[in-house]
């Protein structure tokens, strides 16, 4: 299964309709839409999980910088964040100014 990274996504547009936007290029298996934690309004991004890695280069190439209700959506392969857990990055830890009200 291949992670997709989809930025720009329309408020408006739900999980069903972007599964079906994808399914166009290839099987599509699970499809998230970020939303807001307090407010639940989508953030305007996702994730795809195409099936197959062919899949997932069609919809690349067929959907990445492709305007939708004029947004212009961006499509690429999902960093795979794991990999960034296994080897931290340590750095000096500085003191914040306190906010005063």
């Amino acid at each position: 299964m291949t992670k997709l990274f989809v930025v720009g996504i329309p408020r408006d547009m739900d999980e069903i309709e972007l599964l079906e936007l994808f399914s166009a290029y290839g099987q599509v298996g699970i499809v998230t839409i970020v939303t807001d934690i307090n407010s639940g309004e989508s953030k305007g991004f996702g994730f795809v999980h195409m099936e197959d890695q062919p899949g997932a280069e069609r919809a690349i190439q067929a959907l990445n910088g492709a305007e939708i209700d004029d947004r212009k959506i961006s499509v690429r392969i999902a960093e795979n964040k794991q990999a960034e857990q296994v080897q931290p990055v340590q750095s000096e830890k500085k003191k914040r100014p306190r906010l005063r009200g």
